[in-house]
């Protein structure tokens, strides 16, 4: 019975927070329209693929702060190719991807090779990309002249449910597979457990590190170009460090629910959805803007704190 309410709490209080704003009188009227519904699915399908990305570095236990700024940069790269030197969507696409590639690689070979602690690295990434965004930006938007395709995927529905929303589900299975049934998931596990054994039964731990890095850059400029598709343009002031706690949050919410104690796909994607429902909510009550803030700072403590525990208890036992 306590396995079963470790694995199945973070689902209860999904519905408990769409039951809560749906019958509650000051939400009830637009917190359950197919609109908002359709929004909230949407718009957090970029959250959803950053707490994917950060994820995969958590499994052999680093940090990822940079993957929100790597989102805003492939974003800013992305729309200004389109609209300021009218290069093509595939190739717009492309650079995009790549240039989270090569931060990817940046932070992993400082991780893994150097031996830096993950946490500064990163941090520091993330502050050098704010400014390079903020140089090319000039502070302002980046509107027009962007690929009406794109434009399309961003904002269109399939079958009710937004496109991008497909999207999501693609790469969330395929992190799925490769985190629980590939050799190179087991051994992101096994070095996230115990560095040291892993390094000792053969595991090339320095390379996996790395690899982890480039994948989580990879997706990170991914939701880059999806923030294009759904706001038409790019602006500075997305990609902040609000953005990476969020998905950090959400990967440790997602840690005490399905596989309680260790870091899941099923258990990241409820956590996502469980604060954007919660913020929206919270939106269309009426609260001061700080709450969100303050909300997601005491997510990321909680889950951290029930996470650390659960996989305390269970190491233990």
């Amino acid at each position: 019975l306590l396995e079963n309410m470790e694995r199945f709490a973070l689902p209860a209080v999904l519905v408990g927070v769409l039951l809560f704003f749906g019958l509650w009188p000051k939400t009830s009227g637009t917190f359950t329209s197919a609109a908002n519904l359709q929004n909230v699915l949407g718009d957090e399908t970029v959250s959803g693929i950053l707490a994917l990305a950060i994820m995969i570095p958590l499994a052999c236990g680093q940090f990822d702060f940079s993957v929100g700024s790597i989102a805003g940069l492939s974003q800013v790269l992305c729309a200004g190719m389109m609209a300021r030197a009218g290069v093509p969507l595939p190739i717009a696409i492309l650079v995009s991807v790549g240039i989270g590639l090569l931060v990817g690689l940046s932070n992993g070979n400082a991780v893994a090779r150097l031996g830096v602690n993950s946490l500064i690295v990163t941090i520091g990434i993330s502050s050098v990309l704010l400014g390079i965004v903020e140089w090319y930006t000039h502070g302002t938007q980046i509107v027009g002249e962007i690929s009406p395709g794109l434009i399309e995927l961003g904002n269109g529905d399939w079958l009710g449910l937004p496109r991008v929303l497909y999207v999501l589900a693609v790469i969330a299975i395929g992190v799925y597979y490769m985190l629980e049934h590939t050799p190179y998931g087991r051994y992101l596990h096994s070095i996230g457990s115990n560095r040291e054994a892993a390094r000792l039964v053969g595991i090339p731990v320095e390379r996996y590190v790395l690899m982890s890095y480039v994948i989580s850059g990879c997706l990170a400029g991914v939701a880059g170009i999806l923030i294009v598709a759904r706001n038409g343009g790019a602006s500075p002031q997305i990609g902040s460090l609000s953005d990476t706690i969020q998905a950090l949050s959400a990967a440790y919410l997602g840690a005490t629910a399905i596989k309680p104690g260790r870091l899941n796909v099923l258990g990241t994607l409820l956590g996502i959805f469980t604060l954007s429902f919660t913020l929206t909510g919270l939106s269309l009550a009426g609260v001061a803007d700080w709450i969100n803030d303050l909300f997601n700072g005491a997510a990321l403590f909680a889950a951290v704190l029930v996470s650390t525990a659960i996989g305390k208890k269970r190491a233990g036992r």
